[in-house]
């Protein structure tokens, strides 16, 4: 045979070797490709026909992975999958794109992928299985031709995916999104048609709403459906149905402004997201539809799924045909519900007001869950001199975004109300101890402690909060409430960001102090109240080099009250301003007199200054005002303010006023609060009075003799004076004047006298 016929049979050969290939190829194609349809068209859920998909596609393409998974920004999240594990991590986290995944996400064409060595297309869950070759097939495309889900393929043979593959694999995509989201449509139009009537007849309003709520998840074929109602700007929650636990099943009450479903309601258009985290940190699918009446959104009808896999276009049209059908059926209820919320809710910021909160506390007093029902008063610090200096309306912006943090630290349960100005009360059920109590108390001072946006300022408020615990039949809704609000005013005494529960026992002790504090309010008029003086001297010469104005109180039934029980009352019920500007004269006047005895012309006075008189309206010129009075120089007035009573920066203009005509600063008790160099760089301190609990150590070493040194070289660093209070011996006055201490007070020198007694002692040291 000669060469020419050789050639030409070995091209035979090939050509027909090519078309036996391409007619199996055809064969297997075809195969492929007819297997899958009878799937796709087979009777079942859409959930279960896209698992069988799956499962052939693995099986045709010799996939060891087969997943969907929806683009959720520059993710992909796994929306149904056949070869991973359910507890697979891939699931809920997902993993970023690379540039095959991007290519075919952006451009809406498949794209096949080679591992070349980075593991870039392979979620970080999956790496450890080798795979070596891939395919990203867009199942769906939105405006602008970008896909929202995609078809992915893996593979650890090594074997690429050919042009063939995927084109059929197009195919395939294409018709798996249709098939799903027609089986989908026909599920909720099936279901919407079998219970649309179960609105129409006149329901009671509550009964509506949870009856919305559980026929939107079955119609759209979810896991949660809430229905949210708007009012005042306000929406708030009015039923839920649904898999969802602990407060994943509440939505707080927030501004519609907050809502991300808000823009797209107004137009009276659906809204979806694959991003949100709906509960805990597992990605869910929602989906809001409006129901508008006059054109005006007047609930919102929300879905949730806990996989990413996206509302087809089916539901949400059923859903929005739902939304009409609840329209008409809140034309029988809708006014009845909006009069019941306007006469029960708060309407600055949605919360319950004080008279659905009584009537909830007599509820449950009444037919609560056993064993006891309890209450917590909630009252905030700071917002006064917030509002003060702000104005009105961020003071309102601020209460608006307190009850939300509040609202979302609460138990589902629990109603949270707002009573009245800065005060908010929880009514709390199911409640076995005063444990539980303070475990609510603390949940809600946590979420007040990172600070709020108000007009591009960061402001900050603390909470405190009272609790108590009732039993029905023992008590009534009045007495709890007054037993929170005396709990909470201890909890306020003690410092910011405080909780106390009060037992039986503590409630008849803050009775008693409730008692005092109101007789407090006439204890001035009275003549009850009287100044004392204590000297501060030179520790080496033991003379007075000024006298420290104390206040004291003797109650003609209950005798002498101290100090540290009746002055946090007067701040808490501002009667300290009236007090603080009587002392302040009183002293005054007597420094006067003092300066004027031979050798004393040089005295100083120190008077204690609470912060609530600094935030008070006029601060600078009532404290001035006593000075000018008495005619002494206010560059002898030495004013004190403790460490934990500090103002912070809202004070700045009302210390500088004070600094500006000569008075001075110190800060007492210091080492026992904040003693830090931020804290004096914001107050304008000139001297720091060490408290007294670090002199009783200091003649030894050890932690308060450590303590009382770094005070002295911080302060010699800063120019500061330094007086040791509570010096009580001899040694400790010896030990404080070596190690450089040059002032003191204290019962070694004398105690606390009276204005006549301190006039004799300064007469003596003539």
């Amino acid at each position: 045979m000669s060469g020419s016929a050789t050639a030409d049979n070995a091209r035979l050969i090939s050509q027909l070797a090519d078309a036996t290939a391409a007619a199996q190829h055809a064969y297997r194609d075809n195969g492929r490709l007819i297997r899958l349809l009878t799937v796709l068209g087979g009777p079942a859920a859409p959930d279960e026909v896209l698992s069988r998909a799956l499962a052939v596609l693995s099986e045709a393409f010799n996939a060891d992975v087969v997943l969907v998974a929806s683009v959720v920004g520059k993710r992909l999240r796994v929306t149904a999958a056949s070869g991973l594990a359910d507890d697979d991590p891939t699931l809920a986290k997902g993993w970023g794109m690379g540039s095959a995944a991007t290519a075919a996400v952006t451009g809406g064409q498949p794209m096949a992928w080679e591992n070349h060595g980075g593991d870039e297309e392979i979620p970080p869950a999956l790496v450890e299985l080798g795979l070596r070759t891939g395919a990203f097939v867009p199942m769906s495309a939105l405006a602008g031709g970008h896909a929202d889900e995609v078809l992915v393929l893996y593979r650890s043979s090594g074997e690429r995916f050919s042009s063939t593959d995927l084109h059929l694999l197009a195919t395939v995509a294409y018709r798996m999104r249709i098939t799903a989201e027609d089986r989908e449509r026909a599920v909720a139009s099936e279901r919407l048609a079998q219970s649309g009537h179960l609105l129409a007849p006149h329901l009671p309003p509550d009964v509506l709403m949870r009856t919305a709520a559980e026929l939107m998840r079955r119609l759209t074929i979810s896991d949660d459906a809430w229905v949210v109602g708007i009012s005042d700007q306000t929406a708030y929650q009015l039923a839920h149905h649904g898999s969802a636990v602990d407060t994943s099943a509440n939505l707080p009450d927030r501004p519609v402004a907050d809502l991300q479903a808000w823009p797209a309601a107004l137009k009276g258009e659906a809204w979806t997201t694959t991003a949100g985290t709906w509960s805990g940190s597992t990605p869910r699918t929602a989906m809001c539809v409006p129901v508008r009446r006059d054109g005006v959104p007047v609930v919102l009808l929300y879905a949730a799924r806990n996989t990413t896999r996206p509302f087809g276009a089916g539901v949400i049209e059923i859903a929005s045909i739902f939304a009409s059908y609840v329209g008409a059926a809140l034309d029988n209820a809708g006014l009845y519900q909006e009069l019941r919320r306007q006469a029960t809710r708060d309407p600055l910021t949605g919360l319950a007001n004080r008279e659905l909160a009584v009537q909830r506390l007599d509820r449950e007093l009444a037919h609560g869950s056993p064993p006891f029902t309890g209450v917590l008063f909630c009252d905030l610090n700071g917002f006064k001199a917030v509002n003060d200096r702000l104005g009105h309306d961020a003071g309102d912006e601020l209460l608006q975004q307190v009850a939300a943090r509040l609202q979302k630290a609460v138990r589902p349960d629990d109603l949270i109300a707002r009573f009245g100005g800065d005060e908010f009360v929880v009514v709390l059920s199911d409640i076995a101890s005063l444990d539980d109590v303070n475990e609510v108390g603390r949940r809600l001072i946590d979420p007040l402690n990172e600070p709020f946006e108000l007009n591009g300022e960061r402001v900050s408020v603390s909470a405190s909060v009272g609790g108590v615990l009732g039993a029905a039949g023992a008590t009534t809704p009045g007495a709890m409430l007054r037993d929170a609000d005396a709990a909470m005013y201890v909890a306020k005494s003690r410092g910011r960001a405080m909780v106390e529960v009060f037992d039986d026992v503590a409630s008849n002790r803050a009775l008693d102090r409730l008692d005092i504090r109101s007789e407090l309010q006439r204890a001035l008029d009275r003549d009850e109240l009287e100044v004392v003086y204590q000297p501060i001297v030179d520790l080496e010469t033991g003379r007075p080099s000024a006298f420290e104005a104390l206040l004291r109180w003797t109650h003609p039934r209950r005798g002498a009250i101290p100090p540290d029980v009746f002055i946090p009352l007067a701040e808490e019920t501002g009667e300290i301003v009236a007090i603080g500007n009587w002392v302040m004269a009183h002293a005054c006047r007597q420094l006067a007199e003092w300066q004027k005895l031979p050798g004393w012309a040089q005295l100083r006075l120190n008077v204690n200054l609470s912060a609530a008189q600094l935030w008070h309206a006029g601060a600078a010129r009532q404290v001035i005002a006593p000075m000018h009075r008495a005619g002494i120089n206010p560059g002898d007035v030495w004013l004190e303010v403790t460490e934990k009573s500090h103002a912070g920066e809202d004070v700045t203009a009302v210390t500088d006023d004070l600094r500006s005509v000569g008075v001075h600063f110190a800060l007492d008790d210091f080492g026992t609060s904040y003693s830090n160099l931020a804290y004096l760089k914001q107050f304008p301190a000139e001297c720091l009075k060490i408290d007294s609990s670090f002199i009783g150590g200091v003649t030894t070493e050890g932690t308060d003799r450590s303590i009382v040194l770094a005070i002295l070289a911080m302060a010699e660093s800063l120019r500061l004076t330094v007086v040791a209070e509570g010096v009580e011996t001899p040694a400790q006055r010896d030990t404080l004047i070596a190690l450089g201490c040059h002032l003191g007070q204290g019962y070694l020198f004398a105690r606390e006298m009276s204005a006549e007694d301190a006039t004799r002692l300064l007469r003596e040291q003539t």
